[in-house]
């Protein structure tokens, strides 16, 4: 339950849609702080820092995704939680409830 293994973690970059603007920041500092005090922050899109061309998100190891399917693994003990001193996992019933908020829409199912 990786990233993609053809492409080098420090040749991507990702966009990160925070509410006071976009963020674009190097996967691996993504990786190294996590969303920080927002909880539901993740990753939106992925580009090879060397020659700009999109990459679909799976380059972003699934632990470090943040969407729901991975919260619900890292819950469930399948996923090792990337951030344990630096995130607080929401509960089943915060994401269920966001989740319904946006129709059911927003991230995709990505385990």
């Amino acid at each position: 339950m990786g990233g993609d293994a053809d492409h080098d973690i420090d040749d991507i970059v990702v966009l990160i849609q925070h509410p006071f603007g976009d963020l674009k920041v190097p996967l691996r500092t993504w990786i190294d702080l996590g969303p920080g005090p927002r909880p539901l922050l993740r990753p939106t899109k992925a580009w090879s820092h060397a020659t700009g061309r999109e990459l679909p998100l799976t380059v972003v190891p699934l632990r470090y995704r943040n969407t729901y399917a991975a919260r619900r693994a890292i819950r469930e003990g399948r996923l090792a939680n990337p951030w344990p001193d630096r995130w607080r996992l929401p509960t089943q019933e915060e994401d269920d409830r966001l989740r319904a908020m946006r129709g059911g829409a927003g991230e995709p199912d990505d385990v």
